[in-house]
């Protein structure tokens, strides 16, 4: 079963704020903050370790279909992908 989404949300913003190497806590991490803005600054190779950190922390796969049609842009982006992945993922 996966976490409650307050977790959810503060595993996600730990994982982006240690692959921006950035000297924040999740609560200081806006959801709308954008991952390529001033503060974050993930390029795309940092978003596919981000995507990477988030399949081994959350012990799920992220299937291409969830990508479809998506595109993430900020940290709230990752947070409803991991909200979305189907029951049983994990």
């Amino acid at each position: 079963m996966r976490a409650d989404r307050q977790a959810v949300a503060e595993t996600v913003k730990s994982i982006v704020i240690a692959e921006a190497r950035a000297d924040l806590e999740p609560g200081q991490l806006p959801d709308d903050e954008p991952l390529d803005g001033e503060l974050l600054k993930v390029s795309s190779m940092g978003l596919l370790g981000i995507l990477t950190r988030m399949e081994d922390e959350f012990g799920a796969a992220l299937p291409d279909d969830l990508f479809t049609g998506r595109s993430l842009k900020t940290v709230q982006d990752l947070i409803a992908l991991v909200n979305e992945l189907p029951e049983g993922a994990e």
